[in-house]
């Protein structure tokens, strides 16, 4: 995805999602997206406050994440087949009750890797030399072809994509001081090229986004640290 879209589907996002009261926002007005100067870093779009310096950073707060998963028109009919997939024709469109576990399996992620921190201490209230991490995953798509379907064995290469991006912002001002994000599969490192070589079921799937979800999270925990430690230098 080129960095001008995800920029603006970041934009689109937060813009749709302001008017949605949120519970114990942890910052005041949020500002300074205007100021932002793309650079380059670990994810394919990155883009950070000139100057910007994290070495007086020592806390860390999580705000809720942001969930957006794409409006799929309704699956094709039943079409039963013994045949087994490598490829479906997704994207599916995705119940309720698994769009909340994905997003529970997503937060937890997030939570308990935050918690590993060598660099910063995990607070619940803003303050003084805070830094709040925003995350969102964005334009989420599903691989996995309902049961209506009919299709005895289907092996995935992907559970589905979302562009994951995460924004960290100073929680006494509000001023956005980088942000960053990237399109991916979703899928674990272990298995990036090639399809799962056993069938798909709900216990695969979910598997599928508990390693990916533990791979984003502790990616970004690891990426925080580093930035911590080299400002601190």
């Amino acid at each position: 995805m080129k960095t001008k879209t995800l920029m603006m589907l970041i934009l689109a996002t937060l813009t749709v999602g302001a008017a949605i009261p949120q519970d114990a926002t942890p910052a005041p007005k949020v500002t300074g997206e205007d100021d932002l100067v793309q650079t380059t870093g670990r994810y394919a779009a990155t883009w950070v406050r000139p100057g910007v310096d994290l070495s007086h950073y020592t806390k860390l707060l999580l705000w809720k994440t942001v969930f957006q998963f794409r409006d799929v028109a309704k699956n094709p009919s039943s079409v039963p087949t013994s045949v087994s997939l490598s490829d479906t024709e997704g994207p599916y469109s995705i119940p309720d009750e698994d769009k909340q576990k994905f997003e529970e399996i997503v937060d937890d992620a997030l939570v308990k890797q935050l918690a590993r921190s060598k660099e910063f201490e995990i607070v619940d209230q803003p303050g003084p030399n805070t830094l709040i991490v925003r995350p969102m995953m964005l334009d989420i798509t599903s691989d996995v072809p309902p049961s209506t379907l009919g299709y005895t064995n289907v092996y995935l290469a992907s559970v589905g994509e979302a562009t994951i991006a995460f924004e960290l912002i100073d929680a006494e001002t509000g001023v956005i001081l980088a942000r960053a994000g990237e399109r991916r599969r979703i899928q674990p490192q272990s298995r990036m090229v090639g399809v799962n070589p056993a069938p798909m079921t709900s216990a695969t799937v979910y598997a599928d986004i508990q390693r990916w979800s533990y791979e984003v999270a502790r990616e970004l925990r690891v990426a925080l640290d580093k930035a911590r430690k080299k400002a601190g230098k």
